[in-house]
């Protein structure tokens, strides 16, 4: 291999590697600024906790630099504080979701203990505004008048027709007060939904990662580029020799570029004239010198001595 063989391939080297240090650096970066995406990461989790009907709610996000232990932590404090079986309780990939309900005079207690895993961010307590002007008494007395007027239904026997319908009708109507009924009488209980992040630390290992990454499978994928186009030109210019394009040569795949058929004028030039290594014979022709000789000397004419 030559050395202008050798400087193009150091060229195009350097330049695959900087564009995979770039494309890289770009991702790395890109990532770093937007932050992760909580609202894709718990959406199931949000959807849980939105949907799920209690007069106090509470919801907080803690940033842990040890995300190990901050899930092992939680478990602990579900085993100690929740007072019923948890609406959600999951981790995965370094994340953590948890909902489940606790005494409110103990939420300040176990906030704290939140603090000793890291800090706490987008904390906010909500209030069911629609479940605040409720009663539990008159409630538990529509649910009471309902329950009545079903059994009367039933009293009767079979049913038909509208009558029918009611009781369908009844009958949902009394599972909705029972669920207002049971939230009512869990005032003075909170719903917690707690989600646990890594913190910088986490996060700067994260980006290192996604960096080397990005920068490996950029580089495997010019690479690859870069030899598809190589060969991919050379049979594109075998291609156009075979259909005749004049200025291609098909001796070889891709071979040698040619000018407008200069490379054949100097093939027949050199092997006419013996250009590029081959002998030509030459032939040399002397003339006669005159000598001094007077015998030698040429005669005169016969009309040149009558005159």
């Amino acid at each position: 291999m030559d050395k202008t063989t050798k400087r193009r391939l150091r060229a195009v080297a350097i330049f695959v590697i900087f564009l995979a240090l770039s494309w890289a650096g770009y991702a790395a970066l890109m990532q770093k600024e937007k932050g992760p995406d909580y609202s894709s990461l718990f959406k199931d989790a949000n959807k849980i906790f939105g949907d799920y009907k209690s007069l106090n709610k509470a919801q907080l996000r803690v940033k842990s630099s040890n995300i190990k232990h901050a899930l092992q932590e939680m478990n602990n404090f579900i085993s100690s504080y929740a007072l019923e079986k948890p609406l959600l309780k999951s981790s995965e990939s370094g994340y953590g979701s948890y909902i489940f309900r606790i005494e409110g005079g103990r939420f300040s207690e176990i906030q704290k203990k939140f603090y000793d895993l890291g800090s706490i961010e987008g904390y906010k307590e909500i209030v069911d505004s629609a479940l605040v002007i409720k009663s539990l008494e008159t409630e538990e007395g529509i649910l009471a008048s309902k329950k009545s007027e079903l059994a009367a239904m039933d009293a009767v026997g079979q049913t038909y027709g509208n009558i029918a319908d009611r009781k369908e009708f009844l009958i949902s109507q009394i599972r909705d007060q029972e669920n207002l009924v049971k939230v009512l009488s869990q005032a003075n209980t909170t719903l917690l939904y707690v989600q646990i992040v890594p913190g910088m630390t986490g996060s700067s290992v994260s980006t290192v990662r996604k960096f080397v990454y990005n920068f490996f499978g950029a580089l495997i994928v010019l690479f690859v580029a870069v030899v598809l186009a190589y060969y991919g030109t050379k049979l594109i210019m075998y291609l156009m020799a075979l259909m005749g394009v004049k200025g291609f040569s098909a001796s070889g795949l891709g071979g040698s570029y040619q000018y407008g058929g200069y490379g054949s004028y100097t093939n027949r030039y050199s092997s006419r004239y013996g250009y590029g290594g081959s002998k030509r014979k030459v032939k040399r022709i002397y003339k006669d010198r005159r000598t001094s000789n007077p015998d030698s000397a040429e005669k005169p004419k016969p009309e040149e001595t009558s005159k």
